[in-house]
């Protein structure tokens, strides 16, 4: 009797110790798939939102909207989101959930465009950055946050998108 106790006694320990570190890699993954979704949603929106004029000079100048559209289009593919605030900014996008497996996502957008003083050109510089509070997976966790402890963890996703036109 005294063993099976010891086991039992054993696997409760090992379930307290074990699901921090579960909970560490869904974490690790939860941020990979996000700077993924971001990287492939700004290779998508990069080549279909350069100036078309522009881009006869060899100048890469981004139209702003078309990016944020594009962008918000590949973004709700890869993560499952629908896009909440349509035609209100173009920096700052909102996302929410379709499965309820993320919570609300906010992703800015900051444009900036200077000339190359070698060749004269116009270089875009695009930088993405997604905001989310982490919603935990494991039992333990779920259990401190809805206890009101001070849990919350924001996942922030950085990104910087260098547009030039190469002849």
């Amino acid at each position: 009797m005294k063993n099976v106790a010891i086991g039992i006694l054993v696997i409760i320990l090992a379930s307290i110790l074990i699901e921090p570190l579960v909970e560490l890699l869904n974490l690790g993954r939860e941020n990979i798939v996000l700077g993924t979704a971001i990287t492939n949603s700004a290779r998508s929106a990069k080549d279909r939102s350069l100036e078309y004029d522009a881009q006869r000079n060899l100048n890469a100048q981004v139209d702003e909207e078309t990016f944020a559209d594009y962008f918000s289009e590949a973004f709700e593919e890869a993560m499952n989101v629908t896009r909440t605030n349509s035609g209100e900014s173009d920096t700052s996008l909102e996302f929410r959930s379709n499965d309820g497996k993320y919570n609300d996502i906010t992703v800015t957008l900051d444009f900036q465009e200077e000339e190359n003083r070698d060749t004269e050109q116009i270089v875009s510089t695009v930088t993405m950055e997604a905001e989310s509070n982490y919603k935990f997976k494991t039992k333990y966790m779920k259990l401190a946050e809805d206890a009101g402890e001070d849990v919350d963890y924001m996942l922030t996703e950085r990104r910087v998108l260098v547009l030039s036109i190469k002849n």
